[in-house]
């Protein structure tokens, strides 16, 4: 895998950049928030529950219900044009999904999905959102999405990530393992800290997800359809994956498409390849 150093210096200026983000209130997305102000990012912060201190003029509190549509929607409207979307509110899992609740009738009831709102539909809402307000403008934006690192070493929890191939909007994600934040609190991680295992904090990740939306690379993660295969010149980082893990930031996506050939077969790559090609109706590529 392909290990990254990443330096508060290797984050841009961003004066003049506006950016919105899910779940600032606190934990991962309070630090990305900040460190986006600090840039010199317009910073708007789209979660249920307000900071828990004034964040500064350059971070704008709204409340909103990201499993709501229309909240999602109106929020969006009131933003002014969009440089950078974060999504990156997240809930865990309240009830065991596996245990048997019952009715007055004696009934089992359906359990309850409040997990997959604000994990997946509201992720999924929040980029399509993020899209067409950059499709609308015509403008290279970039996306974000806080992921996990049980996406790639599952545990009991499913998240999700979804990333698009699109010729001029960036879809990145970052996957935390054990990280201290509402979700995953100092008392509730000591387990992890006795048996003297990495934890990371809300600032480390946070910079990864900062990093994400403003990294360059020099090939693309992996070619699609008309896409040339060796990428000249830097371009934006474009479907990747940061683990954070402790203190190591591992960039997941690129060692895994340049073996694909020997784990998915190099004859099944170059029909899927040209499979792809004969659907690709992008121009100028």
């Amino acid at each position: 895998m392909s290990s990254l150093e990443i330096r508060q210096e290797d984050i841009p200026d961003l004066h003049g950049k506006r950016v919105i983000i899910t779940g600032g209130s606190s934990g991962i997305g309070l630090a990305a928030a900040t460190i986006f102000a600090r840039k010199g990012a317009k910073v708007l912060n789209l979660d249920i529950n307000p900071p828990s201190e004034n964040l500064g003029n350059e971070i704008e509190y709204q409340q909103c219900d990201v499993s709501k549509w229309s909240e999602l929607l109106e929020a969006f409207k009131q933003a002014g044009n969009i440089d950078i979307a974060v999504s990156n509110a997240g809930v865990s899992e309240e009830t065991d999904y596996f245990a048997d609740t019952f009715g007055t009738d004696g009934e089992i009831l359906e359990p309850s999905y409040g997990v997959l709102d604000v994990n997946l539909r509201a992720v999924l809402n929040f980029t399509k959102l993020a899209l067409s307000h950059f499709r609308r403008r015509k403008y290279e934006g970039s996306i974000v999405i806080t992921s996990s690192a049980t996406a790639y070493a599952p545990e009991q929890s499913l998240p999700v990530y979804s990333a698009s191939k699109l010729a001029s909007i960036t879809i990145n994600a970052v996957a935390p393992a054990a990280t201290i934040t509402a979700l995953l609190p100092s008392h509730l991680a000591q387990p992890i800290i006795a048996a003297g295992l990495p934890v990371s904090s809300a600032e480390f990740v946070g910079l990864a997800v900062v990093y994400s939306a403003v990294a360059t690379q020099q090939r693309l993660v992996e070619p699609y359809g008309k896409d040339k295969d060796e990428k000249t010149g830097p371009s934006r980082w474009n479907g990747r994956t940061i683990l954070t893990l402790g203190d190591r930031y591992t960039e997941l996506e690129e060692p895994v498409a340049s073996l694909r050939p020997e784990w998915f077969g190099k004859e099944n790559t170059r029909l899927t390849r040209l499979q792809q090609t004969a659907t690709d109706f992008r121009t100028g590529v």
